[in-house]
């Protein structure tokens, strides 16, 4: 039988079709990250304003989260909020808000690079902040970087355009926000400083939920389409990259503090780190494994279910749906392609003598070797199928009528030949060339019309139509 893929060269190229309810599951984040983005940097700003340490920070001694920076999360939380809507007006708002997160990055970085001082800083760091002993409000430099990049991934998304870019610019924001906490798992393992030790860790855990957040919002196009799949690789995307992106920083953090807080020798951290590290790559392995074979035997079973129905259980041939649903296409390219085929019916000669005479079994293994000989003497391409009862049909792809001849010479020699344990079996057999306007019922007459003939011909033998 010919495969599937060579019938319907196609179907290798089916499109990846997104599960519903995973995409559900994305814009359900997208939605809460534009939400708690907004949130946090409103109460952010209402602790700069009123001198809410609790507000600003997320625990004694923590850094705090700069008053521009929480300006910068309230307009990328409008920004994304704006962007789910999907309408012209709201998409146009998410990208002039976008634009002003990444002209505010901009801002604090040019207060870096060129000394400048800016009206933000007089409106929140007032004599009371100073007093206080509060830092300044300007980012730091790879805050202010973090959020260019999370402006201008705003602004690509918002304007669905420049896909590659998109997803560069989110990878990158997603590697500074994964970078920071990392640090901060050092920070407060007990290392005292840290390159990235200015970005407060709720400005990096907010940054990696933005970047996340914005991704989601799209969840039918770039890296995310892999995720929201109705495929094996969608599981897997779903349920382990969260996993792979968190589990460095916390073993960063856990083996950090076992040597600086507990007194662990660098090398007893280290060798437990590998242990911990190797045992949870040797999981995410057996997990995935036990999905695959878990999704491999429904797979098999569904195929066994799929063969059941249409291959017929005494001869292991195909049975009669399965052979109307193969003539079918070939019709069709007979129809419009000029794609020549033959039809051959065979009917086993005194089958109901056979019976009679030597018994029902006897008569089902007559037919289970007369399945054996039909598949031994076709091409891989060709299909042979019971058609009922002692009638047998093939079909013979790319075949004309003198070659359709032949092969029917040739089964009749198999069946001559072979050793019959009871007494020899022969075949009577029509062959009938498909024409340009053949419809199935009409081919079949022809092809039973000159099984007929070769009946009537004194059987053991092949007539054409």
């Amino acid at each position: 039988m010919t495969p599937a893929g060579a019938k319907y060269p196609n179907m290798s190229r089916v499109p990846l079709q997104p599960d519903p309810q995973a995409v559900r599951g994305f814009l359900l984040y997208a939605r809460s990250g534009g939400v708690l983005m907004t949130l946090v940097g409103v109460a952010v700003l209402v602790g700069w304003w009123w001198d809410i340490r609790l507000l600003i920070t997320v625990g004694p001694g923590q850094e705090a989260m700069k008053a521009s920076a929480a300006i910068g999360f309230v307009l990328s939380g409008l920004a994304l909020l704006a962007s789910l809507r999907g309408q012209p007006g709201p998409l146009r708002w998410g990208q002039g808000l976008s634009l002003a997160v990444a002209v505010l990055g901009l801002a604090n970085l040019a207060q870096d690079w060129w000394r400048l001082e800016l009206d933000l800083d007089r409106v929140f760091n007032d004599s009371a902040t100073l007093r206080n002993g509060w830092p300044s409000v300007r980012m730091s430099q790879a805050t202010a970087s973090a959020f260019f990049l999370l402006g201008l991934l705003g602004f690509l998304t918002s304007s669905r355009r420049w896909l590659w870019l998109r997803e560069l610019v989110a990878v990158s924001l997603l590697a500074t926000a994964m970078f920071a906490l990392a640090a901060h798992g050092f920070v407060l393992a007990g290392e005292t400083s840290t390159a990235f030790h200015p970005v407060a860790i709720h400005t990096a855990i907010l940054l990696l939920i933005a970047a996340l957040g914005w991704m989601s919002s799209q969840p039918t196009t770039g890296l995310t389409r892999i995720a929201t799949a109705d495929t094996l690789g969608g599981v897997f995307a779903r349920r382990l990259a969260l996993a792979a992106l968190l589990l460095p920083v916390a073993f960063t953090f856990a083996f950090k503090a076992l040597q600086s807080r507990l007194g662990a020798t660098e090398v007893f951290a280290l060798s437990l780190a590998a242990l911990f590290t190797g045992g949870s790559m040797a999981w995410m392995v057996w997990w995935v494994a036990n999905l695959l074979d878990r999704t491999e035997r429904q797979r098999r079973e569904a195929a066994m279910l799929r063969d059941d129905a249409r291959t017929d259980v005494l001869t292991g041939l195909a049975n009669r749906r399965a052979f109307d649903a193969m003539l079918e296409p070939l019709l069709h390219g007979r129809r419009e392609h000029d794609a020549g085929f033959s039809l051959l019916l065979l009917d086993v000669d005194f089958f109901k003598s056979y019976n009679d005479q030597f018994g029902h079994q006897a008569g089902d293994q007559a037919l289970r070797h007369t399945g054996r000989l039909l598949r031994a003497a076709l091409r891989p391409g060709d299909v042979a199928a019971r058609y009922g009862g002692e009638e047998f049909a093939v079909l013979l792809p790319d075949t004309d009528a003198p070659a359709a001849l032949k092969v029917a010479e040739r089964i009749l020699a198999d069946f001559r030949a072979f050793r019959w344990p009871l007494r020899p079996i022969t075949l009577s057999i029509g062959a009938a060339e498909a024409r340009k306007h053949d419809t199935a019922p009409y081919l079949l007459h022809r092809a039973d019309a000159a099984l007929y003939q070769a009946k009537r011909a004194g059987r053991d033998r092949v007539m054409p139509a």
